[in-house]
């Protein structure tokens, strides 16, 4: 893939962030909650873990922070380097590390959802 599409992905991850993040931390804080002790409490938070709402806002900012943060990675790396395989071995690396933190986030957002 071009490195300007890639970058034109990252601004949209992005954006995602800066909505999911607002909505995530206001949904933590005072939408649907009386209080910091309410919001706090084990029933409140294993509740809105089940809400479809929570989980679909987790799962995009899940994608949009790994993506983000490991192309900014992936970035460093290749600007530390230079040489087509060193630009193959560091895109294929955090192709791997994607891979695994988005299974292991989206296990763990599965399980939240179904309760265990």
């Amino acid at each position: 893939m071009r490195e300007s599409t890639l970058q034109l992905v990252n601004y949209l991850m992005i954006l995602a962030l800066l909505v999911t993040l607002a909505l995530h931390l206001a949904m933590q804080s005072f939408l649907g909650v009386s209080g910091y002790e309410d919001a706090m409490s084990y029933d409140t938070v294993a509740a809105r873990y089940r809400e479809p709402l929570s989980i679909s806002l987790l799962a995009i900012l899940l994608v949009a922070a790994t993506y983000h943060g490991l192309y900014g990675l992936r970035n460093i790396l290749l600007e530390a380097r230079h040489g087509l395989w060193w630009n193959r071995f560091v895109t294929l690396l955090t192709l791997g590390l994607g891979l695994v933190m988005l299974v292991w986030g989206f296990r763990t957002i599965v399980l939240s959802f179904g309760g265990s």
